[in-house]
């Protein structure tokens, strides 16, 4: 069969990496490009002109006669906070018609905001049995873990995020200047290209907010700010640390959690979004602890006051406890190098259990062919 699928990272971490499928990656127009209110649809690219047995979408719906499958991260139809308006019943009828064959969440908090989003709606009879959740899948390395936690006296976290408030990555500094006044030798890694602000929909949106931090990040002699850097630098940078942190303040998945994993590395993170699917506490790494929604993400995400004062101190209070908190299970995990050892093992092999690429592929292709209606052919 021939697949259309669209370019762009989210859609090549939620598909099969090798497919029995021909499959065509194509650009396509978000139509929020547009008008912000229909960012939940799209158009791919017509050229060169071909037939296509079925689409598999991410995250936008595709417009056209062409049977689809979806994929989606949180939200779908993307209309975030207009459900009210009648673009949401349109995408939402789209959904539930036939050329939908199959709504495909990357997690179970996903699954569950997708039920929330159509709870009462009189479409929910036709999309609901469409739903279903498989988690994203990597390139797994086969090989062995080279780390020696005995060898390096500096304990070294990494972290990696643009959107650096929205991820935590003034935890990551808070933390690091912790360490420096304490004599504790802990180094971080920053790979960000610092984005902070109102284009970020969580943290202070005042730029003024983070100049204090900037200029730690600056002065601190235990942190390292490399900018962008080329995937595989950042993998290996990933591959030569005890962890990961991703103390983000709102999340989907959290890929780069998986690709830490892949590698053995444990991955500090907070309990949003879908990172305690698959993170347990002291087990296969470390969870820190945030307010949450009956949705599970952080309770004050959306909130339209991040430029006034009260929200930039709360905020503040949450860097300095979660900064706190890290650097205090840091210490004793690390203190204890058969347990540390322990965790990076079982961070590898969660990555081998859920996230592997060779269930991924019979997944989707099965499904493929199901959502066609179509048996499988000699040799597929």
């Amino acid at each position: 069969m021939n697949i259309l699928a669209p370019t762009r990272y989210p859609w090549l971490f939620n598909s099969p990496k090798h497919s029995t499928h021909n499959i065509s990656i194509r650009n396509f127009l978000p139509l929020n490009y547009i008008h912000t209110s229909i960012e939940g649809a799209t158009i791919f690219s017509p050229f060169p002109l071909r037939r296509f047995d079925l689409i598999h979408a991410f995250n936008r719906i595709p417009i056209g006669v062409t049977p689809f499958v979806i994929g989606y991260e949180s939200h779908l139809p993307r209309v975030f906070g207009r459900e009210d308006w009648k673009i949401f019943a349109i995408l939402s009828r789209m959904l539930a018609g036939q050329r939908c064959r199959k709504i495909v969440a990357i997690s179970e908090i996903a699954r569950r905001q997708f039920l929330h989003q159509h709870a009462g709606r009189p479409w929910l009879d036709d999309i609901a049995p469409k739903l279903t959740v498989r988690y994203p899948n990597i390139l797994i390395p086969p090989e062995a873990d080279g780390f020696d936690p005995s060898q390096p006296e500096t304990i070294k976290l990494v972290f990696v995020g643009n959107h650096f408030l929205r991820k935590g990555g003034l935890v990551a500094v808070r933390a690091a200047q912790l360490a420096h006044e304490l004599g504790f030798p802990l180094k971080v890694d920053i790979v960000s290209g610092l984005d902070v602000g109102a284009g970020s929909w969580i943290g202070p949106s005042r730029p003024e907010f983070f100049e204090a931090y900037r200029r730690l990040i600056d002065t601190l002699p235990n942190v390292t700010s490399h900018g962008s850097l080329p995937n595989p630098a950042v993998l290996e940078l990933i591959r030569q640390s005890h962890f990961l942190l991703l103390t983000t303040f709102s999340d989907t998945f959290g890929y780069s959690a998986i690709e830490a994993m892949a590698r053995y590395t444990p991955v500090i993170a907070t309990n949003i979004g879908a990172l305690p699917e698959f993170i347990e506490d002291q087990v296969n790494g470390i969870l820190l602890s945030l307010d949450r929604n009956e949705m599970g993400e952080w309770k004050y995400e959306g909130n339209t006051e991040r430029h006034l004062p009260w929200y930039e101190a709360m905020f503040r209070d949450e860097v300095e406890r979660l900064a706190g908190e890290l650097l205090e299970k840091v210490q004793a995990c690390v203190k204890n190098q058969s347990t540390y050892r322990s965790m990076r093992a079982k961070a590898r092999a969660t990555a081998e259990a859920l996230f592997a690429p060779g269930d991924a592929e019979r997944f989707w292709d099965d499904l493929y062919r199901e959502a066609v209606g179509r048996r499988p052919q000699a040799g597929e």
